[in-house]
């Protein structure tokens, strides 16, 4: 099995990518502002010229010639102990056929490894397995956040 594993910058995506994100590595769009879908939507599929984009770090994981997952990370406006922050994301996506694998875990220690992850800063999550991820990897404060659209 040999990995590979790129980071980019979720506005430098290329087709491939973002067409595995849209049809096989995410959730269907709950309506969520943050959704990972309606991100590449915008930025992709329904493009505004005259809107800059914010940055948002993705490991794309591939294992021989299939992108079996990614991770990313983006500043995104939490509450930490009732007050607003800006806290760093970690969201996630591993195609079913290779979950179980530390997939996620590669991604989230190359973001950490590149430095668009820091362990010592705030990281929120919104999916319950991926608090103990972000604990593996060594990140310190890590909160479990509700969706805005759910």
């Amino acid at each position: 099995m040999n990995i590979n594993i790129k980071i980019k910058d979720i506005n430098q995506l290329g087709l491939v990518d973002v067409t595995a994100i849209l049809t096989r590595l995410s959730w269907p769009d709950s309506g969520s502002d943050s959704s990972i879908q309606k991100e590449l939507s915008k930025r992709y599929l329904h493009v505004n010229h005259e809107q800059p984009y914010p940055e948002m770090a993705i490991a794309l994981v591939w294992v021989d010639e299939t992108l079996a997952g990614w991770v990313g990370s983006r500043p995104w406006p939490e509450k930490f102990k009732g007050r607003p922050v800006t806290a760093q994301t970690v969201e996630c996506f591993v195609d079913p056929a290779y979950r179980r694998r530390g997939i996620a875990k590669l991604g989230l220690q190359s973001l950490i490894t590149a430095g668009a992850v820091k362990r010592d800063q705030i990281v929120a999550v919104y999916a319950p397995d991926v608090v103990k991820l972000a604990e593996q990897c060594g990140c310190k404060i890590v909160i479990y956040c509700e969706t805005d659209g759910r």
